[in-house]
């Protein structure tokens, strides 16, 4: 059984699925692909969209009715992939958040695709001493910590968890991404894949390719642990993950060197 942590297949909510068509096409590909549980996680808060937890709460379960009457066998719940913002903390505490789990313990957290926020050890250190599991999205597509893997080293020491997406490490994107990825899996600094699906052509699924690389590249074991990660989010549950390795950190740029 595969359980999808992130997805955008609401349909007109976000850059995700546009139509109810075409989210019922992606559930469709989803089953296919061995996934049985999917999380829909629409973008909150990135600038351009704001899906409020009431709002998407209606929203999954208006999806769940389209999938039962056009017998696509996938079970949706629903989530949020939350920008940092100044703004989390507050919106966490008025209860506009969804977590990954009904027990509130995961919640799915983006950052730029260009940096970390300046603000985000602050808050991420705050929500973790409150007993909450932030997981990073798709490290591997962020320029900061891509170039200084150490920083993502610091966040997982930290209390974090971190999602790679499966398009990134089955190759859809590009090498650069498969390598990217494969780093963050090699320093133990990843702990679940997801498919962050959004569209069947640009970002379809993704899963069953990778998790044949995972396995061809790091064995069952790792599949597996991948896999139980995902499942204990779901469920609430403790991940029992592996110590990180630490990361080389880069180099200091001396004034007046190059």
């Amino acid at each position: 059984m595969i359980i999808d942590l992130h997805s955008h297949l609401i349909p007109n909510v976000d850059d995700g699925a546009q139509t109810i068509e075409q989210s019922i096409e992606l559930a469709r590909q989803a089953v296919d692909e061995g996934v049985e549980h999917m999380v829909l996680t629409p973008h909150h808060r990135s600038g351009a969209y704001l899906n409020r937890r009431e709002d998407v709460i209606k929203y999954a379960k208006d999806l769940q009715a389209e999938y039962d009457v056009a017998d696509v066998k996938l079970k949706v719940y629903p989530s949020q992939e939350i920008r940092l913002t100044d703004k989390f903390v507050d919106d966490l505490y008025n209860g506009d958040l969804l977590p990954l789990d009904s027990a509130g313990n995961y919640y799915l957290i983006e950052f730029p695709s260009d940096r970390v926020p300046s603000m985000a050890d602050e808050v991420l250190k705050e929500i973790i001493r409150d007993g909450i599991t932030p997981i990073i999205a798709h490290p591997e597509r962020n320029h900061e910590l891509v170039n200084n893997l150490y920083r993502l080293y610091d966040f997982i020491e930290m209390g974090c968890l971190s999602q790679i997406t499966t398009s990134s490490y089955a190759g859809y994107y590009g090498d650069k991404l498969v390598e990217n990825s494969r780093q963050i899996i090699k320093h133990n600094l990843a702990h679940i894949l997801a498919s962050d699906v959004h569209h069947m052509k640009h970002r379809p699924m993704n899963v069953r390719v990778a998790f044949e690389r995972l396995e061809k590249e790091y064995g069952q074991e790792t599949v597996e642990y991948f896999k139980d990660n995902a499942r204990s989010i779901f469920n609430g549950d403790q991940v029992n993950k592996k110590k990180p390795i630490e990361p080389k950190k880069p180099r200091k740029k001396w004034f007046g060197l190059f």
